[in-house]
């Protein structure tokens, strides 16, 4: 899969929590808790996550990699 298709997907799901977090409408596509608890089994606060992982650090672990993988493969 194309690493740069990855990096857009992670930061399209930071943007969408960032969102959720505002109270707004997400755009199409997953958010950043719902990766990361799919990813790792942790369910986070949107602070946390947010706080935690930037877009590089989860086009570069593999569990999170995988899952964006499939989000990508689904649209």
């Amino acid at each position: 899969m194309n690493e740069r298709a990855i990096v857009v997907c992670a930061t399209d799901a930071r943007i969408n929590e960032r969102l959720v977090a505002r109270g707004m409408d997400p755009m199409e596509g997953p958010c950043l808790t719902d990766v990361l608890h799919e990813a790792i089994g942790e369910k986070l606060t949107s602070r946390e996550a947010l706080r935690l992982w930037q877009p590089e650090k989860l086009a570069r672990d593999p569990r999170v990699r995988a899952v964006l993988q499939r989000y990508l493969a689904a649209s």
